[in-house]
């Protein structure tokens, strides 16, 4: 049975809501070896491998491109039938040594059953980070992350849709690789596991 408007709109405002908290080592060459002394030729040496597991890479400010997120959210509508979503918009994620400021500035367009919605996530989330064997961990000290879900020309706060989901830290737990410091990949949880996303310099 084909559900109602209500049902429908309904049935989308939360799906809104839950897309929206969905907003995851190289070794030493041997003494004396090739990189440790200029070949014969005279060539300089060849610059050591970057280390996937520094977190010194991080450090910067950078961005979720737009086609980043398309990504990530492609993959958390997937399990989801007749659900098409589309993202307007970036995040930005900013590193310093010890603290991490995520910035989401989106516009996540959903339509579902023939119902359209609109889900605007704005606001920061910051704290202070550390990291080890590859994996970050990080400590909320300031959240005024916001949500407004728009469903057949209703709006509302899905800041309280979300619940305790509008809390939780997209980036705390999450594996990263470093092997290439001018674009890191965090690896971010969707329902089905984690997917990289690559950060991009803040021009």
């Amino acid at each position: 049975m084909r559900p109602t408007p209500t049902v429908a709109s309904l049935a989308a405002a939360s799906l809104l809501a839950l897309l929206l908290a969905g907003c995851s080592t190289g070794a030493e060459s041997p003494e004396g070896g090739p990189s440790a002394e200029a070949s014969a030729d005279g060539d300089a040496p060849a610059p050591a491998p970057a280390d996937p597991t520094d977190p010194a890479c991080l450090i910067g400010d950078w961005v979720i491109t737009e086609a980043q997120m398309q990504s990530f959210y492609d993959v958390l509508s997937d399990p989801v039938n007749d659900v098409f979503v589309t993202v307007e918009g970036e995040t930005g994620l900013s590193f310093t040594a010890d603290t991490f400021e995520y910035t989401p500035n989106f516009v996540l367009n959903l339509e579902i059953s023939g119902v359209e919605g609109e889900g605007v996530t704005s606001g920061s989330l910051s704290g202070s980070w550390s990291a080890s064997g590859g994996v970050l961990t990080t400590e909320v000290g300031e959240n005024s992350l916001t949500s407004e879900v728009t469903v057949l020309g209703v709006t509302q706060d899905g800041t309280e849709l979300l619940g305790s989901f509008i809390t939780s830290d997209p980036i705390n737990s999450a594996p990263f690789d470093c092997s290439d410091p001018a674009a890191p990949v965090i690896e971010f949880e969707t329902t089905t596991g984690r997917t990289p996303i690559v950060l991009s310099a803040r021009s």
